[in-house]
């Protein structure tokens, strides 16, 4: 297997994620903030057939793109000085897959690249954004919490507006507690990830303009109802199972209904030939 050349690319662009995980679960202490880097890798397969077509690295190219791949590991040293990261992480995986594209392929193969580095550069930049973003959402968040008191009352979760961004709740044993909602609360963050992958994937993708921004202005509305889906299962586990609890599930919660959102987004994006004949011809037989 490993006599094919594209099949030692793969493994070679493969066996960072492991590095990257471990590095991740140190740092962070989970998996799921190193599915960016995974997400990067699929696309990468998904172009195996247009890498096919290029032509062997020449030598110069060869050392050039070693000595990039050695230089991603201390990229870390060069990141730590603007905020804190894990030894290993996207910025690392970027500046390597850069340097394999070079040790593996001629120059003009960098340009399949180029959504892959996007991606993860994207990604990486979504915290920075979002929390420049967070001060000019302010002035929504009284109407999210207006929207999740709705949605409070639905669930049968005893919730009063304290102020326009806080609930007083009364707990089953009667304590009332007070929550208060911020902008990060809105989902500005998965907005931002869904943003870039949505862009990716419709970049990569042959469908007509239309068809594009049909299915990303869906998905974008999509993930701001699981947004509210995910504070509404933290606040049932603060009601239900009391306050200490709501800590443990608040970031995995929010990992786990993402990466199921995703999952079954690009799954009808993929079968939605199939599911537009199928409902067309149920509506005709419904006539």
């Amino acid at each position: 297997m490993l006599k094919d050349r594209l099949n030692r690319f793969y493994v070679l662009a493969f066996a960072p994620l492991l590095l990257i995980q471990y590095s991740g679960h140190v740092r962070y202490g989970g998996f799921f903030p190193q599915l960016i880097p995974l997400y990067a890798f699929l696309l990468l397969l998904i172009k195996k057939d247009k890498l096919s077509v290029f032509m062997e690295a020449n030598r110069v190219y060869q050392i050039v793109g070693l000595t990039v791949m050695l230089a991603s590991f201390f990229v870390y040293y060069a990141v730590v000085f603007f905020y804190p990261a894990q030894f290993y992480g996207g910025a690392n995986y970027a500046v390597y897959l850069i340097g394999l594209f070079l040790l593996f392929f001629e120059a003009s193969a960098l340009k399949e690249s180029f959504s892959i580095l996007f991606l993860i550069v994207g990604a990486l930049s979504s915290g920075f954004v979002g929390d420049w973003m967070e001060f000019y959402l302010e002035p929504a968040v009284p109407y999210f919490v207006q929207i999740m008191g709705f949605v409070l009352g639905i669930l049968g979760i005893p919730a009063e507006l304290g102020n326009p961004t806080t609930f007083a709740i009364r707990m089953p044993s009667g304590k009332v507690i007070y929550l208060g909602v911020a902008a990060g609360c809105i989902g500005i963050y998965s907005f931002l990830t869904f943003a870039i992958i949505i862009v990716i994937t419709m970049i990569e993708d042959p469908s007509s303009l239309r068809t594009k921004l049909l299915w990303s202005v869906a998905g974008i509305i999509g993930t701001f109802f699981v947004n509210i889906i995910r504070v509404s299962l933290i606040f049932v586990v603060i009601y239900y199972f009391g306050f200490e609890d709501w800590g443990k599930i608040h970031t995995p919660i929010g990992y786990v209904l993402f990466i199921v959102w995703l999952a079954i987004f690009f799954l009808i994006f993929s079968k939605r030939k199939t599911i537009i004949s199928k409902l067309q011809s149920l509506f005709r037989k419904l006539r």
